[in-house]
Order: C-alpha cells, then structure tokens, then sequence
C-alpha cells in the first residue's frame, strides 16, 4: 500500500518532499498518527454533519469516505490531553482512548500500545505494530506537551 510519508513537525502532520517530489511510504506509520491526532478536537466528527459547517476533523474524511463515517478518523486522544489531568489515572484513561483510536486496525495489524507520563507535563505514547505478513515489527513514539498542548519533536 502506497501513501504519503507524513511527519511531526511540530505544527501537525506534514508531507515530506523528496527533491521535487513528494515521498512515499509502503506501511502503516501514517494510520496511527492519523487515528490519534487527525480528529476534531471540539466534537467527535461521528454522525450527522451540517453541510455548511467545517468539521476540523481529517480533510481525507470529506474526500476518501464521505459516504461511509465508520471508515473515517475521529479521534478522541487530542481532545481527551487537552482536558486531563496527567496522574496515574488521567494515565490510564490516555491509554485506553488511544486502543479506542487504533481499536480499527486490529482488523489487519497485532498492536503493543503503553502510556507513561515522562514529566509533570508530557506524555510518552509507544506504539509496536506488527503488520500481517511482515516478521519484522515497527515502533513509533509521541510525545505530548500538555503546556503548549501539541505533540513534540525530540
């Protein structure tokens, strides 16, 4: 499967030019970033929408799976950080909102997904994803600043 490769840069995701080119990537890496942090952080986007009104949820929602909203991202994990109190409960609440998000990759994918709080306010999220057919597993990390309220770059 073939997508765009998308990055944190600290301002959301961002495609990744590759000389005049676009770079493209064979994987998954893009489904959870998307899954956790492509949603509509003011309401969930799942249900009926005004036709005149802007979701803020991910634009490929709209474009991709506009007749179909089981198939679209609406994730509730940034909405969730920008309203916890990060403790070892608000800890275990994080985590299951983020298997809540990642919960449709299941289907095609075994998840290790673990949440621990770093610092007074930041969150680590790793995620181990073991595609079907692939011996080889892939883990990705994000860091959540919960003072400035967006993922970081380290």
């Amino acid at each position: 499967m073939g997508d765009l490769l998308i990055i944190e840069t600290g301002d959301g995701g961002d495609a990744v030019l590759n000389g005049n080119d676009l770079q493209v990537i064979n994987g998954l890496q893009n489904m959870p970033y998307i899954a956790m942090f492509g949603g509509n952080i003011e309401a969930s986007t799942v249900g009926e929408k005004l036709p005149n009104e802007q979701a803020y949820d991910w634009w490929g929602n709209n474009l991709l799976m506009l007749n179909d909203p089981s198939l679209q991202f609406n994730s509730d994990l940034e909405r969730l950080l920008d309203n916890i109190v990060l403790n070892s409960s608000g800890r275990l609440e994080i985590l299951s909102t983020v298997k809540k998000d990642l919960k449709f990759m299941l289907g095609f994918a075994e998840l290790e997904v673990e949440v621990s709080i770093v610092t007074v306010d930041r969150i680590l999220i790793y995620l181990k994803i073991q595609e079907p057919g692939n011996l080889q597993s892939n883990e990705y990390t994000y860091i959540w600043d919960s003072m400035s309220s967006e993922l970081i770059t380290e």
